[in-house]
């Protein structure tokens, strides 16, 4: 009989301390998703991107965290793939039972993220995604912290055509839905700008380009745009540089990364990019964040980090404005945002598509100074 007793107490007690955690780890804190790149060819994206996470979800807890409950960012590793993405926002939103998520990174991994949405009605905001296919999809759960490919695109066609009186740009893209949205962006933006459009395409994990740069430059272009992340398009410059081609270049905001330099060898200096974040913006906010990123993590900020930090800010600042984590209210609140304070500038999302509202900047890599200096602004 007292054996019983004494079992029973422990289970009690056992019980009590179960709700205890549960209540910790439940009720007293908002789960927020983090979908990034951590392994694979695109790891250096995932790493900036989480690091800005972090260091957002540590100061806003540090605050009093949102309707006072501290932030439990559930980090997740899609390794740039689109089923693996769609597999970890499934587990994110079912098992860890997060209110909101922030990412993917790729706009491949993005999409298929945005079906998982549509099932179980979780708000979303993709830091690194600018394919048009996104906010034109008709998922009301997904919003954008970048610009998309079609603005940025006819930016830099624009650029290409107007001020440095480019008549045929070969587009080198890579071959997935980044790569193509940045293309057809181009193609549409050459017949507006009167600039013929040349493309060749690559797959992403390609290593030689000389054929690709041949055909472009066979063809009699005199500018070339790469429609790439950072890696593939060094690599198309310093293979141009080798092949002893020299003409007007421009790149996506894929190459803005401090990386690309020692990667091309100094051989993207003079590519012109369009670009959200700049870290020569001598803003005092986005200087004082520079310090504080390069202070805590030892490398040099980048526009990924940037953005993967004000995806944060973003989605825990609609929480607090809806009062709730009731989904509909917070993606309500995160299509409310108007003249949102960020990194690259005050940031509107627009209510009916979620797209990105803010100005886009054009840079220009500086090989000597291994930064990308300003050159102008582009309203949204």
């Amino acid at each position: 009989m007292k054996k019983t007793r004494i079992l029973a107490s422990v289970l009690a007690l056992a019980m009590a301390s179960s709700m205890l955690f549960t209540s910790c780890g439940g009720s007293d804190v908002i789960k927020i998703g983090a979908i990034d790149p951590l392994t694979g060819a695109q790891a250096v994206f995932g790493q900036d991107s989480i690091n800005g996470k972090k260091m957002a979800v540590e100061e806003i807890n540090a605050k009093g965290g949102v309707l006072g409950k501290k932030i439990e960012l559930i980090s997740e590793d899609d390794g740039a793939q689109a089923a693996q993405a769609a597999t970890v926002a499934t587990k994110l939103i079912t098992q860890d039972k997060v209110v909101a998520i922030a990412g993917a990174h790729g706009s491949s991994s993005t999409l298929a993220v945005m079906e998982v949405l549509n099932k179980y009605g979780v708000p979303c905001v993709t830091p690194g995604s600018s394919s048009p296919k996104i906010t034109s999809s008709g998922c009301e759960w997904i919003s954008r912290g970048i610009p998309d490919d079609r603005l940025q695109s006819k930016i830099l066609v624009k650029y290409a055509g107007e001020t440095d009186g480019v008549k045929k740009l070969g587009v080198l893209y890579s071959n997935d839905d980044y790569g193509k949205g940045g293309y057809d962006a181009a193609v549409l933006a050459g017949e507006e700008y009167g600039v013929e459009i040349v493309g060749e395409t690559f797959m992403s994990d390609d290593q030689n380009f000389t054929t690709q740069i041949s055909k472009l430059k066979d063809a009699g272009c005199d500018g070339v745009m790469f429609w790439c992340v950072y890696s593939p398009a060094s690599l198309i410059a310093k293979q141009m540089r080798d092949m002893g081609w020299d003409v007007k270049r421009y790149a996506s905001p894929g190459i803005n990364n401090p990386q690309a330099f020692e990667l091309s060898d100094g051989a993207i200096d003079g590519i012109i990019n369009t670009t959200g974040f700049v870290a020569a913006d001598p803003d005092e906010y986005v200087q004082d964040w520079i310090k504080r990123y390069e202070e805590k993590y030892g490398i040099e900020a980048s526009q990924t980090a940037a953005v993967g930090y004000d995806s944060i800010y973003l989605i825990a600042q609609a929480i607090e404005r809806a009062g709730s984590t009731d989904a509909k209210k917070v993606q309500q609140e995160i299509r409310s945002t108007k003249d949102f304070k960020s990194l690259k500038g005050m940031l509107t999302i627009n209510s009916e598509t979620g797209e990105y509202e803010c100005e886009v900047r054009l840079t220009k890599a500086n090989s000597a100074t291994k930064t990308f200096d300003y050159i102008a602004s582009y309203t949204a």
